[in-house]
């Protein structure tokens, strides 16, 4: 029996699409196929629609296939069938499958412009398709045997690396401090002046900045008898830290320290209103004599490896934001010009072409749309032909660019052409075959009342970093383009003086 399938092909009107492929299905051999649909044609014959059988994977061998352009009606039904040898990469089929002409007005399109094919395959005989069973069977067994020696290799691998890296795993469980020293100067005037005092933004390994904060005289309900401390988190991500505060001695074993954990949100202070008794400071000889300092080193990590991990993604997640922010300033506008092509119907008779108004962008540069009504070259008489060319400006340069066919009525219909392209002065680029004749018509593009059509052409470099580049060269341009016409104009000025009596 045949495996059959039925497939929906779409696009079909579309003037860009020059091949649709299948989604791929599985024969009951095993082996897999899909369908290959030219809507223009294959090579340059554009009058008929070509459809390509693809053997994809699996045994190669001799087949018989069916291809069948289904229709409402089953006397109109266009089918051919065929035996040939495929390989894996292979496609067989038929240049000339249908007129376009006919499919697009005897009803093979659906409402939403797709077409149904029913394509068949099958071995081209009982003893074949049991051969290349077996063939799929032993190429299967082989492809899990391979795929399983290679999976259990890497997980063996796997183990004896996670082996030896388990002591390095076990002491990376708890990060590293990142620790920051901070000395008070002048503690006695400060102390007199009743002031705070906070150290430099020091950085961890995370990124986030911090601060120490220091009341030397003591803070609210500690003042005049207590030193005050706290930290303070300025930017980062918040969320749970483990600290460790010291005021440091000569004598390590005096050292004062604060330690523990606490949820630091942005701009939030946490710490001690009574860290240490200023009596108890300044008589066991933590405020150095020569310097009149007080040193403080102050340590912060997240709790634990997981949590560093969480708070490294979310700062990779803000920076990313930040960079695309920055990304959409560093992106040019477009200058955009829209223009309407009046006549029609008398130059599409004529075969003649048209230059749009011109597009003098942001730079400087002078663009325009050379427009043939009746089509160029090959397209004449059935398509509308739409070049692009750049007047004047910098030759060699790398636009973007937008070119519309702007609907009347519905502007979710305009039809867009974009991209990006290293454009020469004075050479044209486009589309030869913007568009067909039938499908102006049609589709409502044209306005007959007023026999016009409307474009839209937008264009900008795709960075900053060449914009300021080919404005620099444009106007190095222009500056010699006038020291030539100054010199020209003197030389002309000398000679008419010279030629008088």
């Amino acid at each position: 029996e045949y495996d059959s399938n039925v497939i929906t092909i779409c696009n079909i009107r579309d003037p860009t699409t020059s091949i649709v492929l299948s989604k791929q299905y599985t024969d009951t051999v095993g082996s897999r196929w899909r369908l290959n649909v030219y809507p223009k044609g294959n090579n340059t014959n554009q009058r008929y629609l070509s459809t390509y059988v693809e053997l994809c994977d699996g045994i190669a061998g001799r087949y018989q296939y069916t291809v069948e352009l289904l229709h409402d009606d089953v006397t109109r039904q266009v089918k051919f069938q065929s035996e040939d040898h495929f390989k894996v990469g292979d496609i067989q089929g038929y240049q000339k499958f249908i007129r376009v002409r006919r499919l697009l007005e005897e009803g093979y399109l659906n409402e939403e412009g797709s077409i149904l094919i029913r394509l068949s395959i099958r071995p081209a005989n009982l003893a074949l398709r049991c051969q290349y069973q077996e063939e799929y069977q032993t190429l299967k067994e082989d492809k899990l045997r391979t795929q399983f020696n290679a999976q259990l290799n890497q997980n063996l691998t796997r183990i004896k690396s996670l082996r030896d890296d388990n002591a390095s795993l076990q002491a990376l469980v708890y990060p590293e401090y990142a620790s920051n020293i901070f000395v008070v100067r002048n503690f006695s005037a400060l102390r007199e002046a009743q002031e705070d005092i906070c150290s430099d933004n020091a950085y961890d390994d995370l990124g986030c900045c911090w601060r120490l904060i220091v009341y030397a005289n003591g803070d609210k309900e500690g003042r005049d008898e207590w030193l005050s401390v706290y930290l303070r988190l300025l930017e980062g991500i918040p969320g749970s830290y483990e600290y460790c505060v010291e005021l440091l001695h000569n004598d390590a074993a005096k050292t004062v320290k604060m330690e523990g954990t606490q949820s630091f949100d942005i701009q939030e202070r946490f710490g001690w209103t009574r860290f240490a008794r200023l009596d108890w400071i300044c008589a066991n000889g933590f405020v150095s004599e020569e310097q009149d300092a007080l040193y403080f080193r102050f340590s912060l990590r997240p709790p634990n490896y997981k949590a560093k991990c969480e708070y490294h993604h979310l700062l990779r997640l803000e920076a990313k934001r930040e960079c695309e922010l920055l990304k959409r300033e560093l992106i040019p506008s477009y200058s955009t010009k829209t223009y309407t092509l009046r006549n029609f119907s008398e130059m599409q008779r004529k075969d003649s072409f048209i230059y749009s108004d011109p597009l003098v962008d942001d730079l400087g540069f002078t663009w325009r749309l050379l427009i043939y009504a009746n089509g160029h070259n090959e397209a004449r008489g059935n398509h509308l032909s739409i070049y692009l060319i750049l007047f004047e400006g910098v030759s060699a340069s790398r636009f973007e660019y937008r070119v519309e066919l702007l609907h009347p009525q519905n502007p979710t219909a305009n039809i867009k052409m974009e991209g990006v392209n290293v454009f020469k002065l004075k050479k044209i680029w486009g589309w030869p075959q913007f568009m067909d004749h039938e499908r102006l018509q049609e589709e409502g593009y044209l306005d007959q009342s007023a026999d016009t059509l409307e474009f839209r052409l937008s264009m900008c470099p795709p960075d900053i970093k060449l914009k300021c580049e080919y404005q620099q060269e444009f106007i190095r341009k222009l500056k010699e383009n006038q020291k030539l016409w100054i010199s020209v104009e003197k030389q002309t000025k000398q000679k008419n003086y010279n030629d008088q009596p």
